[in-house]
């Protein structure tokens, strides 16, 4: 018979002398709850509101004021992502925890939520997040602690982006960030936006300030970035490695997320948007558009009279793994920027929204031809002729 394992036992009594909440919300046994029990029931049950209404919209969840929700957006795309990672590795033993309550003051209390799971024979922290959740008038709800960690930082305005830093900024290299996310807008047709960007020294103290004090799914990163878009608002917190003052961004990234902000995923054929972020932010932070341009015309001078149709179809790569740089993003790079210059940006988005890449890539196909008029007899010659004009 099995042995049941003290670190096992451990879990299972912690899981059973829990105090259940509708919506999985448990309180951890020996979590100091208020005396009072109106504090007491209110806590609770904002916290369990909160957590119940988390995939709903943000503007839609009761415990969230309205004027805090581009603040707290940032925190809540991260639990919607614990959530969909701990469905994806079916881990139907995660459940949550109240770990830890703070007092404040008499108005406020710092909570602590732990996401534990059973992994075989292991109990595992999959996340721990920290609130703010304080009593409005007569209701609880539940904040961010962004601000208020970052209440004694220095601020610089840049165009429409608010910088937030301790120490020092780069304004130059802040100013480089805001004109390229400018043009990225001005093609999508953004209208007026606002940035707030918070400099981290890396991810650790990023997740800290949205309120991520540890996620598995990020052991052994060290810089990285979190973001997140509501209304005309984006929170920036980079933990990304800072170097001269400034934090490094990825302008092709940042294609995507400018323009997933715009137009559905759903109406996104990834393959053109793939080829749109080469072409105004290069790939891996290594290769700018000049550079893959010329691995592209490299490919043409050593394969004469390449079947640029059956390469597309196929998916291949212009160099070696572990990087990818795919020959259809690359063609889709030279088409759009074709359209440009012939007609605009605009000429490229049927292109762009025909839909997500499908088996033998018809719906491209369709919009391709109705775009440019060449259809896949004529797909070869045009793309020849794409890399050769290229060349000048």
């Amino acid at each position: 018979m099995k042995k049941i394992t003290f670190p096992v036992l451990l879990f299972l009594l912690f899981v059973v002398n829990g105090v259940a909440q509708p919506g999985g919300l448990l309180v951890a046994p020996g979590v100091r709850l208020p005396e009072d029990p109106a504090v007491r029931t209110g806590l609770i049950g904002s916290l369990t509101g909160w957590l119940e209404q988390r995939n709903k919209p943000d503007s839609l969840n009761a415990y969230l004021l309205r004027e805090e929700l581009p603040v707290m957006s940032v925190l809540m795309d991260e639990l919607r992502n614990i959530d969909w990672y701990i469905k994806r590795d079916s881990a139907k033993s995660c459940r949550c925890y109240l770990g830890n309550l703070s007092s404040l003051d008499s108005l406020r209390w710092l909570a602590q939520v732990n996401y534990m799971e059973m992994r075989g024979d292991t109990p595992m922290l999959r996340a721990c997040c920290t609130v703010l959740t304080r009593r409005v008038g007569d209701r609880w709800v539940v904040s961010s602690m962004l601000e208020p960690y970052t209440q004694g930082w220095k601020t610089k305005a840049i165009g429409n982006c608010l910088f937030h830093y301790k120490t020092a900024l780069n304004a130059e290299k802040a100013a480089e960030f805001v004109k390229r996310i400018g043009f990225y807008d001005r093609r999508l047709g953004a209208g007026a936006t606002a940035i707030d960007f918070y400099s981290c020294d890396n991810s650790t103290e990023a997740m800290k300030l949205i309120g991520v004090d540890y996620r598995w799914d990020y052991n052994g990163v060290a810089f990285d970035e979190f973001s997140s878009d509501y209304g005309n608002r984006t929170v920036v917190v980079s933990g990304e490695k800072p170097s001269n003052g400034f934090n490094a961004w990825d302008p092709h990234d940042w294609w995507h997320g400018r323009l997933h902000r715009m137009v559905p995923v759903a109406k996104i054929n990834r393959p053109v948007d793939e080829g749109m972020a080469y072409l105004y932010g290069g790939s891996w932070r290594v290769y700018s558009w000049k550079d893959i341009l010329k691995m592209i015309q490299d490919y043409k001078t050593a394969h004469p009279g390449a079947d640029w149709l059956a390469l597309y179809k196929d998916g291949v790569n212009l160099m070696p793994p572990p990087k990818v740089v795919k020959i259809s993003y690359a063609i889709n790079a030279l088409i759009v920027q074709r359209l440009e210059k012939e007609n605009g940006f605009a000429a490229s988005l049927p292109l762009l929204c025909c839909g997500p890449k499908e088996v033998g890539d018809e719906n491209y196909f369709a919009a391709l031809e109705k775009t440019t008029g060449v259809n896949k007899a004529g797909f070869n010659a045009y793309i020849d002729g794409l890399i050769k004009e290229a060349l000048y």
